[in-house]
């Protein structure tokens, strides 16, 4: 079973996590150039790099304050809405446990949703044997912009490994089931590097000038197969139906980046075609075998608010409800607090963002609040196909 990210526990959290606000340096309103003082306007220079007037100058001071005022009033904005939101969700979470809300907010989380197995921060960039020379490897059989490649080679690395340990270094008979494969740029890996059949489910195909199947050498390009349906209509009987086709009777199923509920829906599909009731369902020929499922999960600030601007918070807690501590059906306090860990997730990825003002403190509750919700993903993976 592969998946994304874990979390942290409880003890310890509360002093990592305070909410105390963090003291700025004075702003350059507060530090004034002495009266008669010559050498700081002589050090001034423009952007031609010709020293500034001293008029130029007080206006490059005032324009400095300026920034420097606008850049306060942002933090503090931050600031203010973190705060709104960890009491919130504090309040929500109360609600939920029936307690009076006396408990650190990481202690609430921990029995809300569990403990993570691991934290975000723990996680490797690359997940491998070797990742220095195994993205080397991979990065020479690439042409494509270079920070198109930093960004994803990690992932494609660490996806292709977990693939080849699922199926135990033995590719014959054996597939990849990849649920949203878009561009198909890991399918394309998957084919031409382990010599791997791939299926592509996806509910619309690209145009055919952006698949990346199109650049392969006319003997591997067969080995990228792609399948038209929603993943809800992907059962055994279309699985079944491809395997025969092409000879497979094992696979792997593999998500590259489905965003917020995508994520679910995978692991609902993967589930799906792993029950023995949905084997039965072949009944004009033998189902293939499904291994494993390899996940790398994004966006999970779209749980949220999609990119149909609806919510999917409600469909979330439906299809983990098994693994929040209880197994009882998720309570409305329970679906309000996920809405706002997913909320607050984005400051994870918007801390990326010229010129945010994301602290670092904002930061570390958004991947806490990532590491419950990806725990539960997790553990539901993991009573379907064990840990690995």
């Amino acid at each position: 079973m592969g998946a994304a990210m874990g979390g942290s526990c409880c003890s310890g959290c509360a002093a990592f996590l305070s909410t105390s606000r963090v003291q700025r340096p004075p702003s350059p309103e507060s530090a004034p150039l002495a009266a008669g003082s010559s050498a700081p306007i002589a050090e001034c220079k423009g952007p031609d790099g010709q020293p500034l007037s001293k008029r130029q100058q007080k206006k490059q001071v005032l324009k400095d304050a300026r920034q420097a005022r606008k850049g306060d009033k942002k933090a503090q904005k931050q600031t203010d809405a973190m705060g709104a939101a960890l009491a919130s969700l504090s309040s929500c979470l109360s609600e939920h446990l029936q307690n009076s809300g006396s408990e650190s907010l990481p202690t609430q989380l921990c029995a809300a949703f569990g403990t993570p197995a691991t934290s975000y921060r723990k996680l490797p960039l690359a997940h491998g044997p070797s990742p220095t020379d195994g993205l080397a490897a991979l990065g020479s059989s690439l042409l494509r912009p270079e920070k198109y490649g930093a960004k994803f080679l990690p992932q494609e690395y660490s996806l292709l490994h977990k693939i080849w340990v699922l199926l135990g270094g033995d590719v014959s008979g054996a597939g990849v089931l990849d649920i949203g494969a878009g561009n198909a740029n890991c399918a394309v890996l998957a084919a031409a590097l382990l010599g791997l059949t791939v299926i592509c489910v996806e509910r619309e195909s690209p145009r055919v000038e952006l698949r990346a199947e199109e650049q392969l050498p006319e003997r591997l390009r067969g080995r990228v197969i792609r399948v038209e349906s929603d993943i809800a209509d992907f059962d055994t009987d279309a699985l079944a139906e491809v395997a025969s086709q092409h000879g497979l009777k094992r696979f792997v199923l593999v998500a590259k980046h489905p965003c917020g509920i995508g994520v679910d829906r995978s692991i609902d599909c993967a589930l799906q075609l792993r029950l023995p009731t949905a084997v039965a369902k072949a009944k004009t020929r033998a189902a293939p075998k499904l291994l494993g499922a390899v996940l790398a999960t994004c966006c999970t600030n779209k749980l949220s608010m999609d990119d149909f601007r609806e919510s999917r918070v409600a469909e979330f807690c439906e299809l983990n409800a098994s693994e929040v501590p209880g197994g009882t059906a998720p309570s409305a306090a329970l679906v309000r607090a996920v809405e706002v860990m997913s909320r607050c997730s984005a400051w994870r990825s918007a801390s990326g963002s010229l010129g945010n003002a994301i602290g670092e403190e904002q930061l570390s509750w958004a991947e806490l609040f990532e590491d419950h919700l990806q725990a539960l993903r997790l553990r539901r993976l993991a009573r379907a196909f064990g840990d690995s």
